[in-house]
């Protein structure tokens, strides 16, 4: 298969497909009042909505299970939801709080299962599954929306992309595919202390200021989750295939497409990557700087003597997401209203 095939057929996939229907179905609220970049951060396009109270953020997101899998596979449906959610906190830099959910099954067994697998997540991570609400009958279609809270003292926002930024992924290789799925598990037969010590790394690039933005990698797959990462500043980038870390024995139209339960694209100066590198390291976590964020609003990927087109922002929405133009205005604002601390020299 060709690169230019390959990016075809991921195009193509339904996940893909799913992300571009949101810019139909969901208007991005007036922006006429926003007058900062702080209050930019309520608006949808990052992991988590992100509202600023006394000194810090709060940070709020939700997650649906598609009803297939809740009616198939209940107990990693709830797994999945919590992890999820949990992942897309710290890829703001934040730690997460608490969980809440709603479910409606058929079966009070699998619903059971629903519940242990959202319970023993939240164990493994160390967040409270503070409540819900529940619905059984036989009418019912099988499905589940969890939602979170967090906080986080300095944020990782698509917002602070920037041209000539380093893009970096980092995966967890340990693992193994949920059979018959894209969903790349890290997370069996490993202990809490592990799980919680993986997702502190983002906390802690974020504090330490090195980190400028981050997206958890979801199910649109790992160019997918890079289109999110770029498409709110409407920015272009170059990815070099072969520094995508991957297993051996996983093909490249496989591997692009996975959903793991860690994986996380981040942009920093070329001068923190080494530093971030080896933070991730640390926790058996592997990163690899793999292109450059640019202003061309394409996205081009290259492998070996190959180089393809896969997507440009001016041709095509994804999400629909775009807050360029009104980046550009608070930038030539002459008296802004900063975000706390750091976030305002990103505007």
């Amino acid at each position: 298969m060709s690169l230019n095939q390959l990016l075809e057929y991921l195009r193509q996939t339904p996940a893909m497909q799913s992300k571009q229907v949101i810019a139909k179905s969901v208007m991005i609220p007036n922006l006429d009042k926003v007058n900062s970049l702080q209050a930019l951060y309520a608006y949808p396009g990052d992991d988590t909505a992100a509202v600023a109270v006394q000194g810090q953020y709060i940070l709020h997101a939700c997650e649906g299970m598609l009803p297939g899998f809740v009616a198939n596979h209940p107990y990693f449906a709830g797994w999945s939801a919590v992890m999820a959610n949990i992942s897309d906190i710290a890829a703001m830099g934040g730690r997460a709080l608490s969980v809440v959910n709603s479910f409606w099954h058929t079966n009070v067994g699998h619903a059971q299962l629903l519940m242990q697998g959202m319970q023993d997540a939240c164990t493994a991570y160390d967040v409270a599954l503070i409540g819900g609400h529940s619905n059984i009958a036989e009418s019912y279609q099988p499905a589940l929306s969890v939602a979170i809270q967090g906080t986080a003292q300095k944020l990782l926002s698509v917002l602070h992309v920037k041209p000539q930024q380093k893009i970096l992924i980092a995966l967890n290789l340990q693992g193994q595919f949920h059979p018959n799925t894209v969903y790349w598990k890290c997370f069996e037969r490993v202990s809490g202390r592990i799980l919680q010590a993986q997702l502190s790394v983002m906390p802690q690039l974020a504090q330490q200021g090195i980190v400028y933005a981050a997206r958890d990698i979801s199910n649109a797959g790992i160019l997918g989750s890079l289109l999110m990462l770029l498409e709110a500043t409407q920015s272009g980038a170059d990815i070099d295939l072969q520094k995508i870390p991957k297993p051996q024995n996983v093909d490249w139209q496989t591997w692009l497409q996975i959903f793991p339960s860690y994986g996380f694209l981040l942009t920093a100066d070329e001068g923190e990557c080494e530093e971030i590198i080896e933070l991730f390291d640390s926790q058996g976590i592997c990163c690899a700087v793999i292109g450059e964020s640019n202003a061309s609003g394409k996205v081009y990927v290259h492998d070996q003597k190959q180089n393809a087109q896969f997507w440009d922002f001016h041709q095509q929405t994804f999400t629909g997401f775009n807050y360029a133009e009104i980046l550009k205005k608070l930038k030539a604002q002459s008296d802004p209203i900063e975000p706390i601390e750091k976030e305002a020299a990103y505007a």
